[in-house]
């Protein structure tokens, strides 16, 4: 039986699955959707990297409900494929929803570049009121700079900017160079206006982007595996590429969108994330007929909806999607709340299936539930990277290399690099463990997994205690951190989507593939108060402010190294539970 090579070869050729599968070949529409892969993860992980200082820096959030708000954002992204593979799956198909996803992530990236939405600062003193401002995220020479007090209408560097214990939450003491050189200080309150019209569209495109994420992520890797057939060895292989590409789209997203934010302005690091987007639309709108057909309703193909076109139906779903996260993205409690609530009822409907499996489908379903209560807590560690990590690269850290200063959005990026360098190494090094039939199982990986992370906090730790007083945190230090937290990713991340599809039982694989992004969601949501603990008053000695971090990855190193070792010493007693 053959696979049409339409529009590569000509009319007629057709290429054996054994022939593919001897010559180590792909099916063209696997480049396809690596492309397309590329650019979605070009586009959200450019954002990701940039958007903790736009609420911080263009919005004057405080850094804990920033925290709060990106914590929300990311446990949309991570509920909404819950929904978005739903619909694709009952109703309108893969390759509809892949195609409905990109449109709205085009539309939120959109939004985002426009910048509607700003709050004005101004300090407000006995004499006068002055205007303040952040042109860019970062000058040529560092972060310092970046604000500006706008004096007799001629904007002036701001120095400081502090608090004033004992007094009044919102007054502050600053200093501007003058003219002349020498030092001005200011006394007054601060005050912030929001606009809360462009507030609700900046909310909108985060909507448009969580719910564009649940309609594209979880069905174009569905699209990856129906390329295969039953071609699993083959399929495996193409899966790692797909994985590779979406590693490389991040870290080319996080390079080009951090420095075009951080250097040029917010629109420019958010239009890039949207052009990104429009690529990956035309790539698959030109090249979908590459993809397999949808499934025939009798095979459990999706039901086209009633009187509707696929396409219109998938943008119907998705745009529906996206008013009810618009609904709540703004308040982090109530999306808490939404996730409590999916989650017990996945849960419910997992332990109301299992009253009718058998022994050993209930020991396999008690080992995924274990492994996805371990993910949350790599989640947590995991996802500080967007956050209190790219704020303490921002803050605490001497991000030269060489004699280039680097900006801190563009310190995303090792994370992807290493996990593209070690992603074959470690393939390699599980199959040859499995040819020899000591492959050491989920539970050990997982294991491992949750160990590297929490040994990427303590070598932080570490750091920002020999760093001598009054000097900045070494950049390798984080740089360590990202390569054991990647490491430590690659252990547990591919283990635990592979054991779901191994030890599921069929009739509830989707459902448990749910539980498993609703994992990582709550590492979302859990990674917000993990940063929230770093916090401190900012008109806090230099010392103490750095100490809050250090006590926080201190402790998160150790509850994760302590619970990885736990987890190993219980392998033995769990093996039974893999059988």
């Amino acid at each position: 039986m053959g696979i049409a090579t339409a529009g590569a070869g000509g009319p007629g050729r057709a290429v054996t699955r054994e022939a593919q599968d001897q010559a180590g070949g792909h099916p063209p529409g696997l480049y396809l959707l690596f492309a397309v892969e590329f650019w979605e993860r070009f586009s959200y992980y450019g954002l990701q990297s940039i958007l903790i200082f736009f609420l911080l820096w263009h919005l004057s959030m405080d850094k804990v409900s920033a925290y709060a708000e990106l914590g929300a954002f990311g446990v949309l992204v991570y509920m909404c494929p819950v929904l978005g593979g739903f619909i694709a799956d009952r109703w309108v198909g893969a390759r509809h929803a892949v195609r409905a996803g990109a449109v709205l992530l085009m539309m939120g990236h959109g939004l985002m570049a426009w910048q509607p939405a700003q709050t004005v600062e101004r300090l407000v003193t006995p004499d006068a009121t002055y205007d303040l401002k952040r042109p860019i995220l970062y000058p040529a020479e560092g972060e310092e700079g970046a604000r500006q007090v706008v004096v007799n209408g001629t904007a002036q560097v701001i120095t400081s900017l502090s608090s004033v214990q004992g007094e009044d939450a919102d007054a502050r003491t600053l200093t501007y160079v003058g003219p002349d050189g020498a030092p001005v200080t200011l006394r007054g309150r601060l005050e912030k206006t929001p606009d809360a019209g462009g507030l609700r569209l900046f909310y909108l495109s985060l909507a448009l982007i969580a719910a564009g994420v649940g309609m594209l992520k979880p069905n174009i890797s569905a699209l990856v595996g129906r390329l295969y057939g039953d071609r699993h060895a083959a399929r495996d292989r193409g899966f790692l590429i797909f994985y590779l590409g979406i590693n490389a789209g991040g870290l080319m997203g996080s390079i080009v969108c951090g420095w075009l934010g951080a250097v040029l302005g917010w629109e420019w690091g958010f239009g890039a994330a949207g052009i990104g987007m429009a690529v990956a639309l035309a790539t698959f709108s030109l090249g979908r007929r590459l993809l397999p057909a949808e499934l025939p309703v009798a095979q459990g193909g999706p039901r086209a909806a009633v009187g509707l076109p696929g396409g219109v139906a998938a943008m119907a779903g998705g745009v529906v999607l996206a008013l009810a996260c618009w609904l709540i993205v703004d308040r982090p409690t109530v999306v808490g709340h939404v996730l409590d609530i999916a989650a017990v009822a996945g849960l419910a409907a997992v332990f109301w299936f299992a009253r009718t499996c058998d022994a050993r489908q209930r020991r396999h379903l008690a080992l995924l539930l274990l492994l996805m209560l371990v993910s949350v807590l790599y989640w947590t560690l995991f996802y500080q990277g967007p956050a209190s990590l790219n704020v303490f690269a921002a803050e605490w850290t001497d991000r030269h290399i060489g004699p280039v200063l680097v900006p801190a959005p563009v310190l995303q990026f090792p994370d992807k690099a290493f996990v593209i360098l070690l992603a074959l190494p470690l393939a390699a090094l599980w199959r040859w463990l499995d040819r020899r039939r000591r492959d050491p199982g989920p539970v050990t990986k997982f294991g491992f997994g949750v160990l590297f992370v929490g040994l990427g906090f303590l070598a932080l730790a570490f750091g920002i205690e020999v760093t001598p007083a009054g000097l900045r945190v070494g950049v390798a230090w984080l740089l360590s951190l990202y390569l054991l937290q990647e490491v430590g990713e690659l252990c547990l991340s591919p283990t635990g989507l592979s054991a779901i599809t191994r030890l599921s039982p069929p009739a509830i694989t989707s459902l448990l593939v749910g539980l498993w992004f609703l994992s990582t969601a709550y590492g979302q949501r859990l990674s917000a108060l993990v940063a929230q603990a770093t916090v401190v008053d900012g008109s806090l000695p230099a010392a103490v402010q750095l100490a809050s971090y250090q006590a926080v990855y201190l402790k998160a190193g150790l509850w994760s190294c302590a619970a990885a070792v736990l987890l190993l010493l219980l392998v033995v007693p769990l093996r039974r539970l893999n059988d």
